[in-house]
């Protein structure tokens, strides 16, 4: 699959997408260009998305990230049962587009998400933002 291709799924599957915390944020798509995930280390994806060297970077895996948003509770109505299930379906995408994928966490209280994966030589993934206080 092209990176072209994958970020068009990508693209699709987080349409109108939210990712819930404290604040709801968008996903957006992205592709780096000859950056294979594996030279991808905390100071590197510091340097490429402007944060500062020393920001706390915590790497989790794809299923711990959606997890809270995709876990069905008792309390959901209409609204959050369909919000949940598009979020597995983009979990499920980025499962099935992407190699290697793992969720970076840089940041606290205001925690900006990276969830990377490969796509032939190059890193391609979705960025959001969570509010935990």
């Amino acid at each position: 699959m092209s990176n072209s291709d994958a970020i068009g799924k990508l693209k699709e599957a987080s349409s109108g997408l939210q990712f819930m915390s404290e604040s709801d944020y968008p996903f957006e798509v992205f592709g780096w260009e000859g950056q294979a995930e594996e030279s991808l280390t905390p100071e590197k994806l510091a340097q490429t998305t402007g944060h500062p060297a020393d920001a706390p970077v915590k790497v989790i895996t794809l299923s711990d990230f959606f997890r809270p948003a995709t876990e069905e509770q008792d309390w959901f109505g209409p609204e959050e049962k369909e919000s949940a299930a598009k979020l597995k379906n983009l979990e499920s995408t980025i499962a099935s587009t992407l190699n290697n994928v793992k969720v970076y966490r840089v940041g606290q209280i205001e925690i900006d998400v990276y969830i990377i994966g490969t796509c032939g030589n190059d890193c391609v993934g979705l960025s959001t933002k969570v509010i935990e206080t």
